[in-house]
């Protein structure tokens, strides 16, 4: 999994507390205290959203053969002419026959706990929100070395879909100093698709073709006009122990908040306007308390939403993000 996105480091807090007249101080003068960084700690807990099933390793001994790997969920990963789909990390060409294990990683994102889970909110790296199909992540090595896809060569995966539809385009997941920096269109199509599984049922669902390994997702761009739509938590909850996410409802799409320094409130520029959406803020005190924000409203124009954080046990917060 992904260290945090972005959005959660841009933004210290630099604000400087100071005590006037330390030799005189009156008991009854509150200096408020920032609370120190815990984001590490609720990215931990993260870790326990996603199910068991959302992560699957397949390990193989000297491939020959074409195969189709499949979860438990349904998502297939083809390996077609296998000796002459992989590289290693210099680009020298790794025919899978070589390998006495490859090792095939395969880490799925079919809902938004999932998305919130392992960090990877369905916004392109310029912000603008997009609505997933399905997004995974695949990760390939030979006897423990990394493996990458040859210049020339294509990955199909197929991701389950009910009633898929016919404009999702194929996005690839940017990294960038192990960070996740949003999603970025290659102006490829997604295909829908139809297979049967091992019970001879037919399944619907995305094809997507894509040359690099890593993240990939089948997304559409919300074309809808859009706001700037921002949540004030109260002081204590800051940008090194809050994380705050813009859930939109009855669509497979979340956005993740910044925080706005001037303002000091959690903004996402390009909410689309007049849409149903649940507001969720995740935070941890010093004392390894948690804190759930859970609000649901519509977006209006320039909006700021107040969110009063309750007190809830880890098992709450969990419970909930799962819910989602």
């Amino acid at each position: 999994m992904y260290s945090r996105p972005k959005h959660f480091f841009i933004y210290a807090l630099l604000s400087t507390f100071s005590l006037a007249g330390v030799g005189g101080c009156r008991k009854d003068v509150e200096v408020f205290r920032p609370y120190p960084p815990t984001l590490e700690a609720i990215q931990q807990m993260l870790k326990q959203v996603p199910d068991a099933s959302t992560k699957t390793t397949f390990s193989l001994n000297a491939v020959t053969e074409d195969k189709i790997l499949v979860t438990p969920n349904g998502v297939r990963v083809f390996l077609t002419d296998p000796d002459n789909l992989f590289a290693d990390a210099n680009g020298n060409p790794v025919p899978c026959s070589t390998c006495q294990t490859l090792k095939v990683e395969v880490t799925e994102a079919l809902d938004k706990s999932d998305i919130i889970a392992y960090g990877v909110p369905t916004t392109t790296t310029g912000g603008e929100l997009l609505e997933s199909g399905g997004m995974a992540r695949i990760a390939a090595s030979c006897d423990g070395k990394a493996l990458q896809l040859l210049p020339t060569r294509q990955l199909k995966i197929q991701i389950p879909a009910n009633n898929p539809v016919n404009d999702m385009l194929v996005f690839n997941g940017i990294v960038a100093n192990d960070t996740f920096t949003g999603w970025q269109n290659t102006s490829l199509p997604v295909f829908q698709a139809e297979w049967q599984n091992a019970n001879m049922d037919i399944v619907q669902g995305y094809e997507i073709l894509t040359s690099k390994l890593d993240w990939v997702n089948a997304d559409r761009f919300v074309n809808e006009p859009t706001t700037s739509f921002c949540v004030d938590l109260p002081e204590h909850f800051n940008p090194e122990n809050t994380t705050a996410y813009l859930v939109i409802k009855d669509m497979r799409a979340v956005a993740a908040f910044e925080y706005d320094l001037t303002e000091q409130t959690f903004c996402y520029r390009h909410a689309p306007i007049g849409f149903s959406v649940k507001i969720v803020t995740v935070s941890q005190t010093a004392d390894g308390q948690y804190w759930l924000g859970n609000q649901e409203t519509e977006i209006g124009t320039n909006a700021t939403l107040a969110v009063d954080p309750k007190q809830v046990s880890q098992q709450q917060v969990l419970d909930f993000l799962k819910s989602l």
